[in-house]
């Protein structure tokens, strides 16, 4: 017996990088260094400076990219996790709702 076929969309299951890094990473590098051009009134030395900066946290952040490029969800996961759990008292206890640690596609628009 064959089974369905079942089509693979890659552009799916692809992270989305913005020159190279995670879309989240990037835009909190540019978070860090717009302050610092800002603050000095574009005075062109501050704009160097906060270049520059940019220019080191890309690379890093092009090398952890690069190494995992779901490193960035897994630092986020484990921020949201509890050190205590209450313990469930009995078998029959309504177990609360567990959601996946990686979320999948099922088919629908988005992932859910």
């Amino acid at each position: 017996m064959r089974g369905t076929s079942a089509p693979y969309f890659k552009s799916l299951n692809r992270t989305f990088h913005i020159l190279g890094v995670n879309r989240e990473l990037f835009f909190l590098f540019v978070g860090l260094c717009l302050p610092i051009a800002f603050s000095a009134r574009l005075i062109p030395m501050m704009d160097i400076v906060a270049c520059g900066i940019f220019i080191v946290l890309h690379s890093i952040g092009v090398l952890v990219t690069r190494a995992d490029s779901q490193m960035l969800a897994i630092y986020r996961r484990h921020t949201h996790t509890k050190k205590y759990y209450k313990a469930i008292s009995g078998i029959h206890t309504k177990s609360p709702i567990l959601k996946p640690s990686v979320p999948f596609y099922q088919g629908q628009r988005g992932i859910v």
